[in-house]
């Protein structure tokens, strides 16, 4: 079985995210499943494949978390930077 999904997000950030998330790209972690991420008109697009619902979940959950912590993390030194 093919299972596919897509997210779509919308943060002014989407760039940004997409350059700290691009080795994770290059080095795949497993042949069930295809990532695809690319900026948009300012949106961040995650595209996933996997050959069975099983490999789609973890994929996901896996994406979305990293996707999260980059967000995360720019939020955080963004304060930074503004209370230096």
């Amino acid at each position: 079985m093919e299972a596919t999904a897509e997210s779509v997000f919308e943060t002014d950030k989407a760039l940004l995210i997409y350059r700290a998330l691009m080795p994770e790209i290059e080095t795949p972690v497993t042949d069930r499943s295809e990532i695809h991420l690319q900026v948009l008109e300012g949106r961040l697009i995650l595209k996933v494949g996997a050959s069975d619902l099983v490999s789609l979940r973890s994929t996901m959950n896996t994406w979305l978390r990293l996707i999260q912590v980059a967000y995360e993390v720019l939020e955080h030194t963004k304060g930074e930077m503004q209370s230096n």
